[in-house]
């Protein structure tokens, strides 16, 4: 080594990245049980010590994005870019192979306040892909109907659907896609413009009257 220089090693490189995946292990062992996801019980789940924890990872809001890059990587690959009807089904198919894949784990993150909080942190880039998809379907739809629309899709497109199928219709992971598949083209043909703005003057008129639609 020169010196002044920076001696890298390429032993402790790899040491350091097989700690790193024994803590990403521990956390997916942790929710696949619906267990709290903690410094203590990752680091007695991963058997190293808690402050190794948190040399990886200094912030709880690092687990938690470990854990759902995890999910994304190996099940969903879920990366929320869709951008029309057709990228939003073949994604939409994608995760629902992936949820089937790893049943537990996906119950779990929708059963605990763990897997909220995890799925709470991914809101902003779903709730931006499923509004592309109603701009990209309906184009100069009113803001109202839009931001609904968009929530519709996110019914549609999600792990309680794929759930809901699975636990009371007793269908698999690609029965239940086909099933969402035609939930949403249905839902975007029937969102006319029309339809659309109809809806939006009825959101205000109602709003004016204090009624509930």
């Amino acid at each position: 080594m020169k010196p002044g220089g920076t001696y890298h090693s390429p032993l402790r490189a790899s040491q350091a990245a097989a700690t790193r995946e024994r803590i990403v292990a521990a956390c997916v062992a942790l929710m696949r049980r619906g267990a709290d996801l903690t410094y203590a019980s990752v680091a007695a789940e991963a058997g190293v010590q808690e402050r190794t924890v948190y040399r990886h990872f200094p912030k709880k809001e690092d687990l938690e994005a470990v854990l759902w890059d995890w999910i994304v990587q190996r099940l969903t690959h879920a990366d929320f870019a869709a951008r029309d009807q057709e990228e939003l089904v073949a994604a939409m198919r994608e995760s629902f192979a992936g949820f089937g894949a790893d049943a537990p784990l996906i119950q779990a993150m929708l059963h605990s306040p763990q897997g909220l909080q995890v799925r709470r942190g991914q809101q902003p880039m779903r709730r931006a892909m499923f509004e592309a998809c109603i701009d990209s379907a309906v184009p100069g739809v009113p803001p109202p109907v839009r931001d609904r629309a968009a929530a519709v899709l996110q019914v549609l497109y999600s792990a309680a659907s794929w759930d809901l199928l699975r636990s009371l219709w007793d269908m698999d992971a690609a029965e239940a896609a086909e099933v969402i598949e035609l939930g949403i083209r249905c839902f975007l043909s029937g969102l006319s413009p029309h339809s659309s703005r109809r809806a939006a003057g009825y959101r205000t008129r109602s709003q004016s009257t204090g009624r509930e639609p």
